[in-house]
């Protein structure tokens, strides 16, 4: 009988810790929403321990950045919009896209 209570007071304790997690993952989703309307960040990648580049559209301009524990620096600032890079996949670009489109960018300055 003592092992049947300890089984059935782990399956509690497991279930209450996917709970909070559904619960948790569910309030930060819609909480991101309500950030702002004027700036999104589009995309992030993660380069290593506290470094990314971001995607980031400020007023419908968009932009990359370099982020890491201690700097934030633009990287460059794209001609396309948000609406013209979501249009053209019909929901927002991945990185791998945007960042090439950045590097042909630099090439044709060179």
């Amino acid at each position: 009988m003592q092992y049947f209570q300890l089984i059935m007071a782990l399956i509690g304790v497991l279930a209450l810790v996917f709970l909070t997690f559904w619960l948790m993952k569910k309030l930060n989703a819609r909480v991101s929403l309500y950030d702002s309307k004027n700036m999104k960040i589009l995309e992030r990648v993660s380069l290593g321990p506290d470094k990314m580049l971001l995607l980031v559209s400020i007023c419908g301009k968009c932009m990359v950045l370099g982020v890491t524990s201690n700097h934030t620096e633009k990287i460059c600032d794209l001609e396309q919009t948000e609406q013209e890079l979501t249009a053209r996949s019909g929901e927002n670009p991945s990185f791998g896209e945007s960042f090439k489109l950045v590097l042909d960018k630099m090439m044709k300055k060179k």
